[in-house]
């Protein structure tokens, strides 16, 4: 694959990153952290940015119907974000909520409005239990015209502000996808070490109308996923690069007797370990979202299983690399590392919040194990 980045990928990293250079730095970050302590509520999302990447169509750009830079163009937008631990729903709203909705069509009126930024989709993917399971249920109603539907979906992403939730359910026993308000369900927010939004869901005999159906099959939810867990790793990789460079940075100036820090043997051979491992992570990730990326658009380079193998591989960077990466970064920082005025503390606990979130890294290497069995 070609790594280097078109005219109109370039352009959409530009125009972000100076967005978010323009909301996101650590005094604003900081700020919004202690209103949200202040408040009671805990968690962070940052609307103001949000309403400024959606103003300069930065999601726009990647719909069919505009843009269309895709799945790529979600991975540079959600490393961008990574690079400056934003409170912005890239991976709720882009990859659970907006680009679902434009795959598997019949909403264009709620894809207009995700896209300019007036209503928040996001999905709920995780169930209480084992990760995967699916003992959400959707039955046929007894009109014949709607569906009645059952369950408990927990840790997800923005679930206590999203207008509309994308709910996975077992359907005539085959998975199924469906569009449901949030004012049907039963929802508790959730505070996360990372401060975003998170909530548990509750659904007790939530009826919705036959339109509300987006999809069904097993190959829809496993899109979905891997289409999550890339904006994840895509994040992974911001978050790690950004890390590197402080550490970079840091080690330049910082000096003990009389030298910079980043001169000593040590140092440097433990910086360049931590700079390695960050683009093994982003090579990893950009080989899955192409592969993602061109499977969406109809192409074959793939099955769906080497997709979800290559998915998996980025996951595993994005816990086992991006761990040792963010804990290299802390060591040579020293003291500073762990001041929370400082602000890589904020890169070590988005790190950690998304390596709890995709899985530990033995269950991507048990994924990607059986399928070089099969």
């Amino acid at each position: 694959m070609d790594f280097e980045l078109t005219e109109d990928q370039a352009a959409l990293v530009e125009l972000v990153e100076r967005i978010l250079a323009d909301h996101c730095g650590n005094e604003r970050l900081a700020g919004l952290e202690k209103e949200a302590r202040g408040s009671g509520i805990g968690s962070v999302h940052d609307a103001r940015a949000w309403r400024a990447l959606t103003a300069a169509g930065a999601v726009s750009a990647l719909l069919p119907e505009d843009g269309d830079l895709g799945i790529m163009g979600l991975a540079l937008l959600a490393e961008a974000v990574g690079k400056r631990t934003a409170y912005v729903p890239i991976v709720a709203a882009i990859a659970l909520g907006a680009l679902p909705l434009a795959r598997f069509g019949g909403h264009d009126g709620l894809l207009a409005e995700v896209a300019a930024g007036d209503k928040l989709v996001t999905s709920a993917l995780e169930e209480p239990g084992e990760p995967d399971s699916l003992t959400t249920t959707a039955r046929h109603h007894d009109s014949g015209s709607a569906y009645v539907l059952d369950g408990a979906k927990t840790m997800v992403p923005y679930g206590d502000l999203a207008d509309v939730i994308l709910i996975p359910a077992a359907l005539d026993d085959e998975s199924a996808l469906f569009l449901v308000p949030r004012s049907a369900l039963t929802v508790t927010s959730l505070l996360t070490t990372g401060l975003q939004p998170y909530a548990h869901l509750e659904l007790d005999a939530v009826t919705v109308p036959g339109s509300a159906l987006l999809a069904r099959g097993a190959e829809a939810l496993d899109w979905l996923r891997d289409l999550g867990d890339l904006a994840l790793a895509a994040e992974a990789s911001g978050v790690c690069t950004e890390a590197v460079a402080m550490t970079a940075r840091y080690t330049s100036t910082r000096k003990q007797f009389g030298d910079p820090i980043a001169s000593f043997q040590a140092v440097a051979q433990r910086a360049a370990d931590a700079h390695i491992n960050a683009q093994v992570l982003r090579l990893t990730m950009l080989r899955a979202a192409w592969l993602l990326d061109d499977e969406t658009r109809g192409g074959d380079p793939a099955t769906r299983s080497e997709i979800s193998a290559e998915v998996a591989i980025a996951k595993f960077h994005a816990g086992d690399a991006g761990s040792r990466v963010l804990h290299a970064a802390q060591h040579l920082h020293g003291g500073i590392g762990v001041d929370t005025d400082y602000p890589l503390h904020r890169y070590f606990v988005r790190g950690r919040q998304i390596e709890q979130t995709l899985g530990t890294a033995t269950r991507q290497l048990l994924r990607i194990g059986a399928h070089l069995a099969e």
